[in-house]
């Protein structure tokens, strides 16, 4: 018996100075400030897209990982790169094509992640307008002027058999009242942003011309991109940013979780321009597109950069085609 009641003497006292020494190393750490970290967006202005940044700071997986991260926004869907590159952002949201351009142009820019893991881009057009691909030659396209949008045009094109002369491209900031008005035929977007905008005004689903029969590569459409000089000294930032928008992205995919993710976006920007009903029907229809066919997240390929090049390449948009390791690393995935 006193063998037993020295060892439970004994080990009350570790456990009292474990407590005593988890106290201080809690208190600690919450004496750490946070690292700063500025998350540029691909757009100049937020849509649901930005619901898994959002809920990393308001479920505060980024406190867990001892960040403070705040969203930055380009003046125009082409200067997200510009921003890492100059500083004035760290980490951002690009188009896959955004990165091979880059690197082509000098710009020292790795993607670090895949936002998403297919190619839901194409045309889009009018239900009942009966308009299809082969319909396209003296058509008016809607387009955002921005890089994937010019990457992609040239293989449908290619598909319809057309030339860049025989469509007339129309650049603005709304596509969907463009397209209903009659100012534009079709317009370009994603399946996650296109039909939820025109079921919304017309209560039906639009005419969409996407993945193979668009004749686009089948690529991710979004990536998270740093500028290696960044990267390379602020490793474990970036590790710590990824790791907490995993959790961030899973928790939000989470059915359960969805209508309180789209709240937390519909709270951070009031004056977003997109409606709650909006919103929902975007993500619902995102969310299928951020994991592979195992339910993985970020993971990247050497094919799919490959891919890309080659097909920037093919269609002239950059000089050489680069190995897969000059566009991508996964070296800080969580």
């Amino acid at each position: 018996m006193r063998n037993l009641s020295i060892r439970f003497t004994l080990a009350l006292a570790l456990v009292a100075t474990s407590l005593v020494a988890l106290g201080a190393s809690s208190s600690s750490r919450a004496a750490e400030p946070l690292t700063k970290v500025r998350f540029a967006y691909d757009f100049p202005w937020p849509d649901m897209a930005l619901i898994p940044v959002i809920v990393a700071q308001k479920e505060g997986y980024f406190k867990e990982q001892g960040l403070k991260v705040s969203i930055v926004f380009p003046p125009s869907t082409s200067t997200t790169v510009q921003m890492l590159t100059t500083k004035s952002a760290d980490v951002g949201l690009l188009t896959t094509s955004d990165v091979p351009v880059a690197v082509s142009a000098g710009a020292p820019i790795v993607s670090i992640a895949n936002y998403s893991m297919r190619n839901n881009w194409g045309l889009f057009a009018k239900n009942g307008s009966g308009l299809s691909l082969k319909d396209l030659k003296g058509k008016k396209v809607f387009s955002w002027g921005d890089t994937w949008t010019n990457a992609m045009m040239p293989f449908v094109l290619q598909k319809a058999g057309l030339k860049a002369k025989d469509v007339t491209i129309v650049t603005g900031d709304a596509d969907t009242p463009m397209l209903l008005s009659g100012a534009v035929d079709f317009l370009t977007n994603t399946t996650n942003y296109a039909i939820p905008g025109i079921v919304g005004e017309t209560g039906k689903k639009p005419i969409a011309i996407t993945g193979k029969k668009a004749g686009v590569p089948d690529v991710p459409v979004w990536v998270y991109g740093v500028a290696r000089p960044y990267a390379k000294k602020h490793q474990e930032t970036l590790i710590k940013f990824l790791t907490a928008m995993h959790h961030a992205t899973m928790w939000a995919m989470e059915k359960e979780n969805q209508p309180r993710a789209v709240r937390y976006f519909d709270k951070a920007y009031p004056d977003s321009g997109y409606s709650h009903a909006y919103n929902v029907r975007a993500w619902k229809l995102t969310v299928p597109l951020l994991a592979d066919s195992t339910g993985d997240l970020f993971m990247q390929t050497k094919k799919q950069w490959r891919d890309m090049a080659a097909a920037l390449y093919g269609i002239g948009q950059i000089a050489k085609i680069e190995k897969p390791s000059t566009y991508f690393t996964n070296n800080y995935l969580p």
